[in-house]
């Protein structure tokens, strides 16, 4: 089974802790290769944009999509045979040491079929950026579901296609939803002791409920991709640059 795990900042670390997270993390990238599918590292979030659009109008704020200490770093896509041998791999992860990590189930394959599928579409996060482009992570945030079967109806209909749209473009490495919250474990280690809670790493009505990572000349295309996807219209999308490889290498993971 595929899981989404985030890598999660309360920005309290010290200089010597980022340190040694920071030096540890390749050693866990290696020690996790046979279940590790791809992941990488995001831009500060004074560097996001959450996106909106109300009334035909975009709207543009400055920062993540929650107003909390607590922020997203980065992302992992794992393969575990189960929940428990999930929480293991979070486990070592070095940031587990001083912050958090939210490890979530990915949803059915999407657009949805009958019956479901599972997700089993390649992660091709080492595909090389496009000269003169930057790669995105798009987190599709929700309060909640619009209240009206019409309103379901609409956000299927235009996000497939959105979605199709995307991919003839080239545009979009890959995309899936996660499964709600309530199926969110979030995994601390405490003088060598795994703490695990049930539930996202941050405690309000707004939740991540799904991720796409897509290629951009611009931050302002970025948010014109956010904008034009129909969940904008009734929740938000958080715009994230992926982090510059400390190694030199932004395309590699």
């Amino acid at each position: 089974m595929r899981y989404l795990l985030l890598v999660c900042s309360d920005g309290t670390a010290t200089a010597e802790q980022g340190a040694v997270m920071r030096d540890s993390v390749p050693a866990w990238v290696e020690e996790t290769e046979a279940v590790r599918l791809g992941g990488h590292a995001l831009a500060a979030p004074d560097a996001a944009a959450t996106v909106r659009v109300r009334g035909g109008e975009t709207i543009v704020t400055d920062g993540p999509f929650a107003d909390t200490k607590e922020h997203v770093g980065g992302f992992d896509v794992i393969d575990c045979a189960d929940l428990d041998e999930a929480i293991e791999v979070a486990a070592k992860h070095p940031v587990s040491w001083f912050h958090m990590l939210e490890v979530r189930p990915f949803a059915p394959a999407w657009p949805p079929a009958d019956p479901p599928q599972p997700w089993t579409d390649p992660i091709v996060l080492d595909r090389p950026v496009p000269p003169g482009h930057e790669r995105y992570a798009m987190l599709f945030c929700a309060d909640g579901i619009p209240g009206t079967d019409a309103e379901e109806q609409a956000i299927d209909r235009d996000a497939r296609a959105w979605l199709q749209a995307r991919r003839e473009s080239g545009a979009m490495l890959f995309g899936n939803p996660l499964r709600p919250p309530e199926t969110a474990t979030t995994v601390r280690v405490r003088d060598g002791e795994t703490i695990v809670s049930d539930g996202p790493f941050i405690e309000t009505k707004e939740f991540i409920g799904g991720i796409d990572v897509v290629d951009c000349a611009s931050r302002e295309e970025a948010i014109g991709l956010a904008a034009a996807h129909p969940l904008a219209r009734f929740h938000m999308i958080e715009v994230r640059p992926f982090a510059a490889d400390p190694r030199g290498d932004a395309d590699t993971i």
